[in-house]
């Protein structure tokens, strides 16, 4: 044992009161298997005082270097060793007294700072049991932050009250009981990513050791108090109850009890392997759990980060969670009339209710529903789902979801993990959807029409999404056609988009009514091959536009002539004279041409050739007729967009010869 050593050094001493010069002795060092000092230098002062220098010190896992205690007044004799007005290097501003009784072997240590504030601490080693207790009124734990590591954070106030019993015999320690209040408590780290305030905290153990293992009963309450432990904020009202079983080598937990305020009760079990350093069993369950606290304070940081307003979960949920062999082999999950709120208002749904009892090894059926929903501010309709499970496997023959007026069908849809890796498909079609309503709902000008299609089949593999087969849609009374869609990194932070777009017979003046650029009569054709987005901006397109074969009504007006004329720049020009611009309301064309091919921000413009390099955008046709000639063959990209916008604002004029 450690004191026997030191004993032994004590009384090699001399036994007076006071002594005229300095006496220094040296020990090289002192183990055992939970203690240990090395550089152990003891300095006998004048005047009764006395200094002890330690290079390090370790007490079990931790270690303090370069440790010093004074004695303003010590005495040795053949009865006691007395400490008087002692200080401690770490915690200088908290004086002690040290007294140890050699027959008897009673310690006693007492650490005055303030008025009402002690620290005590009292042993008597020759009992059987021997016990130890320490007490504590009114404690400052500001003062032992220099005994902790620096690397964690460190309390800056708060006061301890209570008392913690130890018994032991030749074996070693037998019991301990504890009970500890801390309040007004604060603490905070450098870094600013953990720090906590006004915390309260109720701390009680009752264990025995017997048969070479633990069993405790604990009781930790946390009635108030603020915590933020980056990226949670925490607020206080919880308490947990557990059973405690250690051998040395495990901590099994055979039951535990997690009162949470706003959210409800858990009941937990498990079991830690402190050699592997791994949890090898567990389990948890919890009935009617809140989900509006519980998603607040656990997983709004991960969904929202600084985002406002925040997202909101609202309902209850019944779960039950079993852990195995390095994996989760149960999760069953019970919604009850749950509702999601995205902060951002990009989605939503209303009155969830799900069934969902996963086995890892069985088959299962999952069944959900819900009664209302949006996404992106477009209305959805109720709906229910039920879903085939085993394992890592799920999948579902078809399902539907209302929109506004129309339905989206999914059929064959496939989700499995392969290779620790997620894989999915799925194929299915949307029918016709009132596009006025969808304009409404998007904040779009409003357009006419219906929108449906069909979507071919769509998988996601290796990070990229791809579609085989082409996704056709119906809009402004002619027809889109999607091909060649595959998508890298889809829900990454800059995902990649690749494809052709080809619009077939497109109604102009449903068009151009929709987006107020004035009145075109006629169809057009619009073809977007090698299209490539990144973070949905372009960056590579060849684009065409061109009038549609076929007979029918070309008709231009002279607002839509002007508008054209303007997102050419100051070099476009409309071929007619301003006095007959003044006169003539529309205008007769025979052919609408023109092609951009996107390129490092430039667009490269070109329309119908002419012989003075010059080509055309809108060719004159019928009486009056007109001509829109452009001028300009490279482009920026972001300035054409900004024409764009403010032709359909109304903001510019063309120049007309």
């Amino acid at each position: 044992m450690p004191y026997r050593a030191a004993l032994l050094l004590f009384f090699l001493l001399v036994s007076q009161a006071a002594w005229p010069g300095t006496l220094e002795f040296s020990v090289a060092d002192i183990t055992s298997p939970s203690f240990a000092a090395s550089g152990i230098k003891l300095t006998l002062l004048p005047h009764a005082a006395a200094e002890l220098r330690m290079e390090e010190v370790r007490i079990a896992e931790k270690s303090w270097q370069k440790v010093v205690l004074h004695c303003g007044k010590f005495s040795l004799d053949t009865d006691k060793l007395r400490c008087v007005d002692g200080r401690f290097s770490a915690i200088p501003e908290l004086p002690f007294t040290l007294s140890y009784e050699f027959a008897t072997r009673k310690l006693l240590l007492q650490l005055l700072a303030e008025q009402q504030e002690s620290w005590k601490i009292q042993a008597n080693f020759l009992a059987h049991p021997w016990n130890l207790q320490a007490s504590f009124q009114h404690a400052q734990i500001k003062r032992i932050a220099g005994l902790l590591p620096q690397s964690v954070p460190l309390p800056t106030q708060g006061l301890l009250d209570g008392e913690l019993k130890v018994l032991g015999g030749k074996d070693g320690v037998g019991s301990v009981d504890a009970h500890l209040q801390l309040a007004g408590a604060a603490f905070s780290d450098a870094s600013g990513l953990h720090a906590g305030e006004k915390i309260k905290l109720e701390f009680t153990l009752a264990a025995t050791h017997a048969a070479q293992q633990w069993h405790a009963q604990t009781t930790l309450a946390w009635p108030g108090g603020d915590v933020f432990w980056e990226p949670f904020y925490l607020r206080g009202g919880h308490q947990l109850q557990a059973e405690l079983l250690w051998d040395g080598k495990q901590l099994l937990v055979p039951q535990a009890e997690l009162q949470a305020e706003g959210i409800g009760k858990v009941l937990l079990s498990g079991v830690w392997d402190a050699e592997q350093k791994k949890l090898t069993q567990a389990t948890l369950s919890g009935s009617q759990l809140q989900l509006a606290r519980l998603f607040a304070d656990y997983a709004k940081p991960f969904v929202d980060g600084d985002s406002t307003p925040a997202s909101e979960l609202s309902g209850s949920a019944d779960v039950a969670w079993q852990y195995q062999d390095g994996a989760t082999q149960v999760f069953n999950l019970r919604l009850h009339d749950a509702a999601y709120v995205d902060g951002k208002q990009r989605f939503s749904l209303r009155g969830v209710n799900a069934d969902i009892p996963w086995q890892a090894e069985n088959a299962t059926q999952a069944n959900l529903s819900f009664s209302s929903g949006a996404l992106w501010g477009v209305p959805l309709g109720a709906s229910t789902w039920q879903m085939e499970m085993k394992g890592l496997d799920f999948a579902m023959a078809d399902a539907s979801l209302p929109i506004l007026d129309g339905k989206l069908s999914l059929q064959d849809f496939h989700l499995r993990r392969e290779s620790d890796a997620w894989r999915w498909e799925f194929s299915g079609g949307l029918t016709p959807i009132s596009m006025p309503a969808l304009s409404v709902a998007l904040g779009w000008p409003e357009m006419q029409g219906s929108l449906a299609g069909m979507i071919p089949h769509v998988q996601y593999q290796d990070r990229a999404l791809t579609m085989d087969g082409a996704l056709l849609f119906r809009v402004f009374d002619g027809t889109v056609v999607v091909s060649s869609l595959r998508m890298h990194d889809p829900f990454g932070p800059a995902p990649q988009l690749f494809g052709n777009v080809n619009m077939q017979a497109l109604d102009l003046g449903a068009l151009t009514q929709a987006f107020s650029f004035g009145n075109v009569r006629g169809r057009i054709d619009v073809k977007v091959n090698g299209l490539e987005l990144v973070n949905w901006l372009p960056v590579r397109f060849d684009a065409s536009v061109a009038s549609s074969p076929g007979w029918y009504r070309k008709q231009i007006s002279q607002k839509a002539v002007q508008n054209i004329s303007a997102l050419g720049g100051a070099g476009a020009a409309a071929a007619i004279q301003r006095s007959a611009m003044g006169i003539f309301e529309n205008f007769g064309y025979s052919r609408i041409i023109l092609s951009c091919s996107l390129r490092n921000g430039v667009c490269a413009m070109d329309g119908e050739s002419t012989k003075d390099n010059s080509y055309y955008i809108v060719k004159g046709g019928g009486i009056p007729a007109i001509n829109v000639m452009g001028y300009n063959h490279e482009v920026d990209w972001d300035e054409l967009l900004n024409r764009l916008k403010r032709v359909i604002k109304g903001n510019r004029k063309a120049v007309v010869e």
